[in-house]
């Protein structure tokens, strides 16, 4: 009786996800003005390996799984481009619009959340553009374009990051991943960092991109399920939160459901 009544508010809480997940699409849009700079949104969606959150490969459902990213990419008339591992033809054709466009990615060694980052510096190696955004896939919208906010940033900005309100050691769970990732707890006193979002020049986040990854095959073979210890440790051992635009009016609070947030970015 006690497994049913779990499973049913687990079912219940999973629906409840996905209705919060589809209402991203109706957020309210503020078209882009022409720039006299470039600027492209990347995010990468794999199907070959199992996906964190199912625990199995996506198999189905790739037009709602992107359906808020590629919904406001458009909306909005941002620049933006999949990266994806061999998703079907017929995927592709559907969802290419004048703003959103597919470049397949090598699909290498390493779990999904590890193996993007490699992906996404790759594909940016080959680009010219001025600014770069990279962001989750599916809980991720766009509400206006948040590169006149990088472009007009003071000079000292390096980066643009995701971060949530909690500090390092009043995160449960992240704690615990840099114990065991990295056998002891660090930066216990600074901000969580959200890889749901980063961008900045070109460079810079190819600079960033080539610290993680280099961090990553250094630990290739004892790699936890997630990247967030590693994200924070590279982060805040190369950076300083004064050397990055994060927060309001940037993104609204992570896992908060700021609808009707003046952000330019809404991440869940």
């Amino acid at each position: 009786m006690f497994s049913l009544s779990r499973d049913n508010r687990r079912a219940r809480r999973k629906q409840q996800y996905q209705r919060n997940i589809a209402r991203l699409c109706e957020v309210e849009t503020v078209a882009a003005l022409p720039t006299d700079y470039s600027s492209l949104v990347v995010t990468v969606l794999m199907t070959r390996k199992p996906d964190p959150q199912r625990g199995v490969p996506i198999s189905d459902g790739y037009l709602d799984y992107i359906r808020p990213w590629w919904t406001t990419v458009n909306k909005v008339g941002l620049s933006g481009v999949i990266l994806h591992d061999g998703l079907p033809e017929d995927v592709i054709r559907e969802a290419t619009t004048d703003h959103v466009t597919f470049q397949q990615c090598q699909n290498g060694k390493y779990p999904i959340l590890h193996q993007r980052h490699f992906a996404v510096r790759d594909f940016l190696q080959q680009q010219t553009v001025d600014y770069v955004l990279v962001t989750d896939v599916s809980d991720v919208a766009f509400k206006k374009n948040p590169f006149p906010m990088l472009h007009a940033a003071d000079p000292g900005v390096r980066l643009l990051m995701g971060t949530e309100t909690r500090t390092i050691g009043r995160s449960k769970c992240l704690t615990s991943e840099l114990d065991q990732q990295f056998g002891g707890r660090m930066f216990a006193d600074r901000k969580v960092v959200n890889p749901g979002i980063l961008g900045g020049r070109r460079e810079e986040v190819i600079g960033f991109l080539d610290l993680l990854t280099a961090e990553i095959e250094t630990l290739q073979d004892c790699l936890l399920a997630s990247d967030m210890s590693i994200i924070n440790k590279v982060f805040h051992s190369h950076y300083d939160l004064s050397e990055v635009l994060t927060g309001y009016p940037l993104h609204s609070g992570f896992r908060r459901w700021e609808y009707r947030t003046a952000a330019a970015i809404m991440h869940k």
